[in-house]
């Protein structure tokens, strides 16, 4: 988890059964909500810069296999030099 010098405080809703699960999983890990909360949003955006990098190299890879320009140099690795 980052170490953090500076805080904002926030307040959101959330449903009652949410919160309820939430409370229960407090006990059990011995942590704060905030911790939790803060350990769930940390793994989110971490998840989201995942697939925004997956989606950027499914793009170069489609922009490679379609411009021949970039592989121009790879069809002579191909060719047979004597």
């Amino acid at each position: 988890m980052t170490v953090q010098t500076e805080y904002d405080r926030i307040t959101f809703s959330l449903p009652h059964s949410m919160n309820a699960s939430l409370d229960k999983l407090k006990k059990e890990m011995r942590i704060s909500k905030s911790d939790i909360i803060k350990q769930a949003i940390e793994s989110y955006l971490k998840k989201r810069e995942e697939e925004k990098l997956a989606q950027a190299i499914d793009l170069m890879a489609e922009e490679y296999r379609n411009n021949n320009e970039l592989t121009f140099l790879a069809d002579l690795d191909n060719e047979d030099f004597q």
